[in-house]
């Protein structure tokens, strides 16, 4: 009987309280610093065991300060910002310090190959075009396909992932200390965490944020290892915090550097594009506008034309169709993603065959971003901001060549910040002005 029926908007509402207990402090803390505390356990051969001991004892610490203290945000803050440093920075040191004593471990390849292409700029050799199957990058197995890593004939990387670690390198060599890249690592992993301390949102959202990044093993089990995700994600969190508090032009400066360190980044772009017209609209203010869309250029042009310049095919066949498809020995395609579907359902029938992923990504990109872009014009929002960033993140990742298990770990982790970011507004306009540009 209608009746019986449940009052209109009621499902809604208990959906709405339900991710609303999910999402507090103290569940993102107990689920994603419970198994954080259980992997360092689990690795504590390769990450040391004070250090899985010492942030056992912080997670058992910050989850009494939330369980059984009331406020006091600003030092369950300060406990959530040393906590995320331990359980990152932590491993990761003891990482540097071990190799140092027994070799290599759980080092990944890529940190290896950065490492030899750092002493070759130092060298002033070529970076792009380069066979490093002399280097140590070739004594980390390879099992994905039949014979060698593909890797050791292409360096996937864009020239600023090497260029940052040259200052390191130089000063490690002066010290006569060992080099590893996974010293710059820390460098970034010390920018995020000051990005979320700097985001304009109340101290129980940004323990939020710090626990998803930081007291997680999404991203931290790869910066141990030193993959490179760490960069370009902090800059984007440095880039977000400086809109939201205003600054468009260092906003744009961040991205365009954190784009400058990997492609990912160029889908924020959108949505700093949409911040600059929201304000454009409320202010009319040409050079600001010029000045930032100058700063987001300013990084990529100045570190990736002279690589492309000197040698345009050699950079364009390891940086471009190495990651998709386009030579014979390009990247497999392998992961979690739609490549693998294909080939799991035979549509493909060799890891190493030349697919026009490009096609679906373009189709599974173009009304992601569109969506949520209006949306955001609607709300202009920090959590509206990261939706439309990860879901086109997603899209574009999904329908790659491959969906590597960082990459889905990546995805997961901006995902779990969209509702801690909340609906603080990024951008400052008259809502009349908003819902105009949305219309």
């Amino acid at each position: 009987m209608a009746g019986d029926l449940p009052p209109a908007g009621r499902p809604r509402a208990s959906l709405t309280r339900v991710a609303a207990r999910l999402t507090t402090p103290l569940a993102y803390l107990a689920v994603l610093g419970g198994l954080q505390v259980l992997l360092l356990w689990t690795l504590r051969d390769h990450v040391g065991v004070w250090v899985a001991a010492a942030s056992t004892a912080g997670v058992l610490v910050l989850l009494g300060l939330l369980v059984f203290v009331e406020g006091r945000g600003r030092l369950k803050l300060i406990c959530a910002g040393a906590l995320g440093a331990l359980t990152a920075i932590g491993p990761t040191l003891y990482g540097v310090v071990e190799r140092t004593r027994v070799g290599l471990t759980m080092e990944h390849d890529g940190l290896l190959q950065i490492e030899s292409a750092i002493d070759r700029l130092l060298n002033r050799q070529p970076i792009y075009g380069v066979d490093w199957s002399t280097t140590p990058m070739a004594r980390i197995s390879w099992d994905v396909t039949a014979g060698p890593n593909p890797a050791l004939h292409h360096l996937a990387y864009f020239p600023l992932t090497v260029l940052v670690g040259v200052p390191f390198r130089v000063l490690t060599h002066a010290l006569g200390l060992p080099f590893d890249y996974r010293i710059v690592l820390i460098g970034f992993t010390i920018v995020g965490l000051l990005a979320i301390v700097a985001l304009p949102i109340a101290p129980d959202r940004r323990v939020m944020v710090i626990t998803a990044l930081f007291v997680s093993p999404l991203v931290t089990l790869y910066l141990w290892s030193g993959r490179t995700d760490i960069e370009f994600l902090a800059l984007v969190l440095l880039s977000l915090a400086l809109l939201s508090r205003g600054h468009p032009i260092p906003a744009a400066a961040a991205l365009g550097i954190a784009l400058a360190l990997k492609p990912f980044a160029a889908l924020a772009v959108p949505f700093l594009l949409l911040v600059l017209v929201i304000r454009w609209r409320a202010q009319r203010s040409l050079p600001e506008v010029a000045l930032s869309l100058a700063a987001l250029s300013l990084a990529p042009l100045v570190t990736i034309l002279p690589f492309f310049i000197a040698n345009p095919q050699a950079f364009w066949t390891d940086v471009v169709l190495y990651t998709s498809g386009g030579i014979r020995d390009a990247y497999p395609i392998v992961g979690y993603g739609f490549g693998e579907f294909l080939y799991r359902v035979h549509l493909v029938a060799h890891r190493t065959d030349s697919v026009p992923f490009g096609v679906f990504q373009l189709l599974a990109l173009v009304p992601v971003v569109w969506i949520t872009g209006r949306a955001f014009l609607r709300r202009p929002s920090l959590g509206r901001w990261m939706a439309g960033y990860v879901l086109s993140l997603l899209a574009f990742t999904f329908f790659a060549r491959f969906f590597n298990d960082n990459y889905v770990a990546v995805v997961i982790t901006l995902l779990l910040c969209v509702r801690p970011l909340g609906d603080r507004r990024v951008a400052q306009a008259p809502a009349r002005q908003a819902v105009r540009l949305a219309a």
